[in-house]
């Protein structure tokens, strides 16, 4: 019955848009696109397998007109692509991650923005809200990069099928919103949940604040209740920067998600839930040091491109202005220390230190190419070379991305 539920409404969403395509001309289109493949040896046998994947993203939007849109993204994410039988298929996750529509309806002195979406919208964790309505350039630590779209660098998302409200202040830079959405991140119940959102650009100050309370409507086991309520889960989430892209600055992101009310005084919160990254920047002409501490989820750090641990420090070397005959390149490394498994309340342990620990080095390249961004890095993991886990040591990464 779920099954059949989820896919009526999907394809009533879709048909909506479908009309709304249809009443309203297609007058212009934009897109974001890009892909990544990755080159390692396969460290779980003693042969030497080659393992080559590939993680991709679309995303697009369809101007109906001044004031309508319809965006759409997904993502893919691939097993490896190397087998004895070439035309062998390949496993892979395929996630539709946006499907939305909106209307914008100005006035004088604001701009208000009604949406329908289905997946994930606005996510914190990104600076996608910050991006739609303000149009500012990326403020995100370049250490959470990802070639999955808004699949990647997510703290908690608005996720499942829902609608929003987004009023935009036009005389000053500031914005506010609300969310209601239904999901199914509870096993046993479907969650409804209610956000409320709010954010500001200025010169040298930037945040983004969300917080919200999904409310589990029914278990498995009760079925004789229309809403039987037994926890409530509580999410927020925050994204900051002190001064901006061109100056000393602090990036800072933080929060948590379904931290737990059950009974009268039982509040749990995982640790696998929790998100903080601290990340001071810092600028000397035109060469750029940016140092992070981070604990993230590990369900969050298997879609990124830096991170491979879930908690530790990293440092980020690089010069976005290296000239080399006509072409412009950014050239850098990431040096990380880091520890599997852990998280902040690991911090207090004394023995965290006795731990396994790894060191990786991260040298990498960027620069324009046919319109778009052409990314080459190579990951050196210090401490599998130190454990002789040949297998492990190294491996390759050829992104682009590209905008249309």
């Amino acid at each position: 019955m779920k099954r059949i539920l989820k896919k009526i409404t999907v394809f009533s969403f879709i048909f909506s848009v479908c009309v709304f395509g249809k009443i309203f001309a297609v007058p212009f289109f934009s897109g974001y696109s890009g892909g990544k493949l990755n080159y390692s040896i396969n460290p779980q046998t003693d042969e030497n397998i080659s393992n080559l994947k590939l993680q991709a993203f679309f995303a697009g939007q369809f101007n109906l007109n001044e004031n309508n849109w319809i965006h759409l993204e997904f993502s893919i994410d691939t097993q490896n692509l190397i087998s004895e039988d070439f035309f062998t298929a390949t496993p892979s996750l395929f996630q539709i991650d946006e499907l939305s529509f909106t209307k914008r309806f100005q006035a004088t002195n604001i701009n208000n923005y009604c949406s329908a979406f289905m997946g994930t919208y606005d996510p914190i964790g990104s600076d996608v809200f910050l991006q739609r309505y303000f149009s500012i350039q990326s403020i995100t630590s370049k250490l959470t990069d990802s070639y999955l779209g808004l699949a990647g660098s997510i703290l908690y998302p608005h996720f499942g099928l829902g609608v929003s409200d987004v009023v935009k202040l036009n005389q000053y830079p500031l914005a506010f919103g609300g969310y209601l959405y239904l999901n199914h991140e509870d096993t046993n119940a479907f969650v409804l949940n209610s956000d409320l959102r709010a954010a500001c650009v200025y010169r040298f100050f930037t945040c983004d604040l969300a917080l919200g309370l999904g409310l589990p409507v029914k278990t498995a086991n009760q079925d004789d209740y229309i809403i039987a309520v037994e926890r409530l889960y509580w999410h927020l989430g925050t994204t900051i920067l002190i001064g901006n892209n061109y100056t000393n600055s602090l990036f800072i992101q933080g929060g948590l998600f379904n931290a737990t009310f059950q009974g009268k005084k039982e509040f749990i919160v995982k640790n696998e839930d929790i998100y903080i990254l601290f990340e001071p920047r810092f600028i000397v002409e035109n060469f750029h040091i940016n140092i992070s501490f981070y604990s993230l989820p590990p369900k969050t750090i298997k879609k990124m491109l830096f991170i491979d641990d879930s908690l530790g420090f990293n440092a980020n070397f690089y010069s976005d202005s290296v000239k080399i005959k006509s072409k412009v390149f950014t050239i850098g490394t990431h040096l990380s220390f880091s520890f599997p498994d852990k998280s902040i309340a690991d911090l207090s342990d004394k023995k965290l230190l006795q731990s396994p620990y790894n060191i990786n080095l991260t040298p990498y390249v960027s620069t324009d190419f046919l319109g778009g961004e052409l990314h080459a890095q190579a990951n050196f993991r210090l401490m599998e070379f130190v454990n002789k886990k040949n297998g492990n040591i190294f491996s390759i990464d050829i992104g682009y991305r590209t905008k249309f």
